[in-house]
């Protein structure tokens, strides 16, 4: 199975990045973390909502 995932938003004042685990024929999940300007990842466990967009298919 291949997930493709991105934010639809930018509601806060960092960078969120999309990080896709777990992935199954029966699902996936989706985590949100922070990305400095440095790019690197960051996360203080806090972010207000965000809208993410995802496609899901088989090979």
């Amino acid at each position: 199975m291949i997930v493709l995932a991105q934010t639809q938003t930018f509601n806060g004042p960092e960078t969120p990045g999309t990080r896709m685990h777990d992935v199954t024929p029966e699902g996936f999940l989706i985590r949100l973390n922070e990305v400095d300007v440095n790019a690197e990842v960051r996360s203080d466990g806090r972010h207000v909502s965000e809208t993410v967009g995802w496609v899901a298919t088989t090979v």
